[in-house]
C-alpha cells in the first residue's frame, strides 16, 4: 500500500507533518513500513520523525544507520543492531543478546558468511526479538546494509509478527522500494518522501519570509526537491534586495553533491543531455555516448532524470542541469556541443549547437545560419528557442554590421516576450538600447519588456511613459503604447474607465497610421471595456475589429477579436459556441507557440466546462494552464483562480481554497487587481459552500472594497455579487444584502443565467422575511432558467438552496425532492464537493446525519442553548440575542460556540436545518 494513494488522483501531496504521521500510523497499524526518497529528500528526517511519533511506553526502539561502504562488512548491520538494544531486557534475553553480540564481534574478518553461520544468526535473532516482545527496529539507508545482515533481518521480519516486532526501513530510490521491499517481505506500506508541490513550496517560501512571487521561480528551478528548495530560500532570505530570479549559487553546489553520487561516465552523459534542448537516449548515443541507455537508467534511479511526455528525458530540476554544466570546463562544453551538432537530426537544433561551440566571438556565416534557424523556429511556434537563437545570431554578427545586429536583438526581445521570458527580453532590449536605435526600434524593444511582464504590469508605468516620450508625434508608436496602457489600467489599476479611454485613443491612432493589426487589437480592448462598463455598443465594436480580418495570432491571440468573441460567448453562456471558437484558437496557439496564449485558452476552456458541468475536463484544462504558467514563469494569479474554480466544481473545496489563497497573494504582489478580486471571489464562494460564513463575509467585504466605485456594470463578466448576497444573508447582515440587491444592474433582472443567479440571491432574502412560498417559487423559476441554458451546477445549487429553505420550515418531503434533484445533477457532472454537501443534507433527513439531539442519546442542548439557537437561526445577531435573553454579548458568543460544538456544525447556515433534529 502507498500512503499517498489515499489522497486520490489530482490531490495535493501530503504535508511533511502529515507524511510523518502517516508513517508512524502505518508502523503501529501494519508493522512493516518502507520510506523512500532521492538524495536530499529527507528520508532520514522522516524515519526519525516517524519513530518519535510512534513512541509507546514499554516498547524499545533500535536504529541501525548504514553508510556507503558498510555493505562490505559481513554482519556489520546486525552487530550495530544488537549493540543498540537496550540493557533493560529480561535476564535470559540479555544473556542471549550478549552471546550473539560476542559471536558477531569476534567473527574472523574476511570471507562471506556461510550457510550455517547465517542459519545460526537467524535463529538467535528471532529468539531474541520474540523474547523482547515489543521492539521497533529502524534501518536507515538499507541499500548499504550488508548482505548477511539483510538476510537475517529479512528472516526475522517474516517470522516475528507485528505488533511484537515493527520494522521501519528507509531506502534511497526514486521509485518503489526494492531492497526494503525484499527485506520486509515484498509488500510493506510505502511512504515516499515526495517532492514538494507548488503549495508546499509556497509554505517554505513563506517560512523564510520571502515574497510570494518567489514561489514560482524556486519551484521551477528546484523541481520541488526539498533540500534544494530549502537552500534556495535560505540564500534568498540572506539577500532581501536581490531579484528572485537570481537564485544563490549554493543551490547548484548542492545539486553537484547529488550528481557526485553517480559515476563519472554517467555524469559525462548527463553533460550532453544538459546541453541538448530535447535530450533522448537515441540522440545521446549518436553524440558518442554509446552506453547512454545504461547511464540514463542510473540517473533515473537516482531521481536526477525522468521521462518526459515527448518520449525523451529531462532533468527533474533545472538546478541539476546547471550543476552538470557548471562542473564542466569550457573545452568539455564545446566538445559536447560539437558532438550534438553532428548528432542532431533537426537542422535548427544542429545550428544552435554549432553556434554554442563557436571558436570565434563573431562569425558572419554562422550568424546568418543562426538567424535563418531562428526564423524557422519562430515559424514552427518554438518562441523560446527562437529568442535564444536570435540572441546568438546577434552576438555572432560582426560589430561592423550594426544594422543586422540591432535588428536581431530587437527580434529576440519580441520573441522572448512571446515566450514569457522576461530576463531574456530585458537582456535583448538593453542590447538594443546600447546600439543607438531609432525611436521606433527603442520603443519596440521597451514594449517587448512590458509584454514580458504577463499580468505583473504594476511597475510598467515608467516604461510606458518613457515610450510615450520616445514615440512623440508617431501615431503608430503611440497607438502601441496606448494599447498597453489600456491593458495596464484594466489589470493593475482596476480602472475600466481609463482602460476604455486609452483603448479608444489607441484605435484612432492605429487607424490614422493605417495599421490594421494594431487597430484590431485596440478595437478588441475597447469592446472588452465597453462590455465591462455596459457603455457604448461592445457588439458593434467587436464586429468592426473582426471585419478587419486580421489573423488571430498577428498581435497575440489574447489581444485578438476572435478570442474576445469566445469570451463574450462564455459571459452569455453560449457555451457550445465558446467551446467551438476556443478549439479553433487552440490549434492556432499550438502552432504559433505563444505560451501565454495557450494558458489563456486552456483557462477559458476550463471555465466553459465548469459552466457546462464537465468537471473532469475542467480540472484537466485548469491543470494544464497552471503547469504551463509555472514552467514559463507566467503570473500565477490567473491560473490559480482557474484552478480554484475547477477544484471547487470537481476536485475538493480544500484544494480550491489553497489555490485561491495562493493566487490572491501572487496577484496582490504583482499589482494584478483584476485577478486578486477573482481569487477573493473564489475564497468567499468556497467558504460559503463549506459553512464558514464569517470567512466568506470577510472575503466578500475585501472584494467589495477593491471594487470601490468602479464596479463593472455587466454582472456576467464578474459574477461574484450573488454569492456575496448569499453570504451576507447567512450571516444575518441583511442590510448589506439588501443594499447590493438595490444597486443591482439591469442585467440582474433579465431572463438569463446571470439574472437567475440574482433571483436565487433575492429568494434567500424573501425566505428570511418569512415569504417562504414566494422564495420557493422564485427558486423554481431560477432552476428552470439554468436547466434551459444547460448549466447543471447552477441548477443543482438552486435546488440545494430550495431544499434548505423547505427543510427549515419542516417541509421534509419537498426538501427531500429538492435535495435529490441536486444530487442527481451533481452526480452526473461529477461535482464531488457539492455532491458531498447534498448527500449530507439527505442523510440528515434520513436520520443518518452527523448531529444528534434530545431523543437520540447524544449530547443535549440546554434550554438556554435551544433558545439562543432558535433566535440565531431566525436571523438575530449576537447583540440582538443578548438583549432578548438579558445576557452579555460575550456570554452569547461563548454559548453559541458550545451549541456549534455539540451539534458538530460550523456556521449559522447549518444551524436552522440542524436545530429541528434537536428540538423535535
Amino acid at each position: 500500500m502507498d500512503v499517498e494513494a489515499v489522497t486520490g488522483p489530482g490531490a495535493e501531496r501530503l504535508s511533511w507533518q502529515d507524511t510523518v504521521r502517516a508513517a508512524a500510523h502505518a508502523l503501529r497499524a501494519e508493522g512493516r513500513v518502507a520510506v523512500t526518497g532521492v538524495w536530499g529528500a529527507g528520508r532520514t528526517t522522516l524515519l526519525a520523525g516517524a519513530l518519535d511519533a510512534a513512541v509507546e511506553e514499554g516498547r524499545a526502539q533500535v536504529r541501525v544507520t548504514c553508510a556507503d561502504g558498510d555493505q562490505h562488512y559481513v554482519f556489520g548491520g546486525l552487530a550495530q543492531l544488537l549493540s543498540a538494544l537496550p540493557g533493560a531486557l529480561p535476564g535470559t534475553v540479555r544473556t542471549s543478546r550478549a552471546t550473539a553480540v560476542d559471536q558477531l564481534l569476534h567473527r574472523p574478518v574476511g570471507g562471506p558468511a556461510g550457510r550455517e553461520e547465517i542459519a545460526a544468526a537467524r535463529r538467535a535473532m528471532a529468539d531474541l526479538l520474540r523474547a523482547a516482545s515489543a521492539v521497533d527496529i529502524a534501518v536507515d539507508d538499507v541499500q548499504w546494509l550488508d548482505e548477511a545482515s539483510a538476510d537475517v533481518l529479512g528472516y526475522v521480519a517474516r517470522t516475528v509478527a507485528a505488533p511484537g516486532l515493527a520494522v521501519l526501513v528507509s531506502e534511497r530510490t526514486a521509485g518503489r522500494p526494492e531492497v526494503a521491499g525484499r527485506l520486509l517481505g515484498g509488500h510493506p506500506v510505502h511512504v515516499p518522501a515526495s517532492a514538494l508541490d507548488l503549495a508546499l513550496t509556497a509554505a517554505v517560501v513563506a517560512r523564510h519570509g520571502l515574497p510570494h512571487r518567489a514561489t514560482s521561480t524556486v519551484f521551477r528551478y528546484c523541481g520541488g526537491h526539498r533540500l534544494l528548495t530549502e537552500i534556495a530560500c535560505a540564500g534568498l532570505a540572506l539577500r532581501p534586495t536581490a531579484d528572485e530570479q537570481d537564485l544563490p549559487g549554493a543551490v547548484v553546489q548542492a545539486a553537484q553533491e547529488w550528481l557526485a553520487t553517480l559515476s563519472a561516465p554517467v555524469r559525462a552523459t548527463l553533460l550532453v543531455a544538459a546541453l541538448a534542448r530535447r535530450p533522448a537516449v537515441s540522440l545521446l548515443e549518436r553524440a558518442g555516448r554509446i552506453r547512454a541507455d545504461d547511464h540514463v537508467r542510473a540517473a533515473v534511479a537516482a531521481g536526477v532524470l525522468c521521462d518526459d511526455r515527448a518520449g525523451g528525458v529531462r532533468f527533474t530540476a533545472p538546478a541539476l542541469a546547471d550543476g552538470v554544466v557548471g562542473a564542466a570546463g569550457q573545452q568539455e562544453r564545446a566538445e559536447a556541443h560539437r558532438s550534438l551538432a553532428c548528432a542532431e537530426a533537426d537542422p535548427v537544433h544542429a545550428v544552435r549547437h554549432r553556434a554554442l561551440s563557436r571558436p570565434e566571438a563573431t562569425d558572419q556565416c554562422l550568424a546568418e545560419d543562426t538567424a535563418e534557424a531562428a526564423g524557422r523556429a519562430r515559424a514552427d511556434g518554438e518562441r523560446a528557442l527562437s529568442a535564444e537563437l536570435f540572441v546568438l545570431a546577434a552576438e555572432l554578427t560582426p560589430v561592423n554590421r550594426p544594422g543586422p545586429r540591432l535588428t536581431r536583438f530587437l527580434t529576440a526581445a519580441r520573441e522572448a516576450a512571446a515566450a514569457g521570458d522576461g530576463r531574456l527580453a530585458r537582456r535583448a532590449a538593453n542590447a538594443v538600447a546600447a546600439s543607438r536605435p531609432t525611436p521606433a526600434q527603442h520603443v519596440a524593444a521597451l514594449l517587448a519588456v512590458v509584454d514580458s511582464h504577463s499580468q505583473a504590469l504594476a511597475e510598467a508605468a515608467g516604461l510606458l511613459e518613457r515610450c510615450r516620450r520616445l514615440a512623440s508625434g508617431d501615431p503608430q508608436l503611440l497607438a502601441a503604447v496606448e494599447l498597453r496602457a489600456a491593458i495596464r489600467a484594466n489589470v493593475s489599476d482596476s480602472d475600466p474607465h481609463e482602460a476604455l479611454r486609452a483603448a479608444r485613443q489607441a484605435a484612432e491612432l492605429a487607424r490614422t497610421a493605417g495599421r490594421p493589426v494594431l487597430e484590431a487589437a485596440a478595437l478588441t480592448m475597447r469592446a472588452r471595456m465597453e462590455r465591462v462598463l455596459n457603455e457604448g455598443d461592445s457588439t458593434r465594436t467587436l464586429d468592426c475589429a473582426l471585419a478587419l480580418n486580421v489573423a488571430a495570432e498577428a498581435d497575440g491571440i489574447g489581444n485578438s477579436p476572435q478570442y474576445l468573441a469566445a469570451r463574450h460567448a462564455i459571459f452569455d453562456d453560449r457555451l457550445a459556441e465558446a467551446r467551438s471558437r476556443l478549439t479553433v484558437l487552440l490549434a492556432v496557439a499550438e502552432q504559433h507557440g505563444q505560451e501565454e496564449d495557450l494558458v489563456d485558452i486552456w483557462r477559458s476552456l476550463a471555465e466553459v466546462e465548469v459552466r457546462s458541468g464537465a468537471c473532469a475536463k475542467a480540472l484537466a484544462w485548469a491543470g494544464r494552464a497552471l503547469d504551463a504558467s509555472v514552467a514559463a514563469g507566467l503570473s500565477l494569479g490567473p491560473a490559480c483562480y482557474t484552478a480554484a474554480l475547477a477544484q471547487s466544481a470537481g476536485g475538493s473545496f480544500a484544494s480550491a481554497l489553497r489555490y485561491a489563497a495562493h493566487g490572491e497573494r501572487a496577484a496582490r504582489e504583482e499589482g494584478d487587481v483584476l485577478h486578486r478580486k477573482r481569487n477573493l471571489w473564489m475564497t468567499g464562494a468556497v467558504r460559503l459552500h463549506t459553512g464558514d460564513i464569517d470567512g466568506a463575509v470577510t472575503a466578500f467585504a475585501r472584494l467589495s472594497r477593491t471594487e470601490d466605485n468602479r464596479r463593472p456594470a455587466d454582472p456576467s463578466v464578474f459574477r461574484w455579487q450573488p454569492d456575496a448576497i448569499e453570504a451576507f444573508v447567512a450571516a444575518g447582515e441583511l442590510t448589506a444584502a439588501e443594499n447590493m440587491i438595490q444597486v443591482s444592474p439591469a442585467a440582474a433582472h433579465q431572463n438569463s443565467a446571470t439574472g437567475a443567479a440574482w433571483t436565487r440571491a433575492r429568494a434567500l432574502l424573501l425566505a428570511r422575511a418569512g415569504e417562504t412560498d414566494h422564495a420557493v417559487e422564485r427558486l423554481r423559476a431560477a432552476a428552470e432558467v439554468f436547466r434551459r441554458d444547460g448549466l447543471p451546477l447552477e441548477e443543482a445549487r438552486t435546488h440545494l438552496v430550495r431544499g434548505r429553505i423547505l427543510r427549515a420550515h419542516r417541509r421534509q418531503a419537498a426538501a427531500r425532492t429538492a435535495f435529490q434533484d441536486a444530487r442527481d445533477l451533481c452526480a452526473g457532472a461529477r461535482a464531488r464537493p457539492m455532491l458531498a454537501i447534498v448527500q449530507e443534507h439527505l442523510d440528515r433527513l434520513d436520520g443518518q446525519g452527523r448531529s444528534g439531539g434530545r431523543g437520540d442519546g447524544k449530547t443535549e442542548l440546554t434550554d438556554a442553548e435551544v433558545r439562543l439557537a432558535d433566535l440565531v437561526s431566525r436571523g438575530a445577531t449576537n447583540q440582538q440575542a443578548a438583549q432578548q435573553m438579558h445576557i452579555s454579548v460575550k456570554t452569547v458568543e461563548s454559548m453559541l460556540s458550545r451549541v456549534y460544538r455539540k451539534l458538530q456544525i460550523r456556521s449559522r447556515t447549518q444551524l436552522s436545518a440542524t436545530l429541528m433534529t434537536h428540538t423535535g
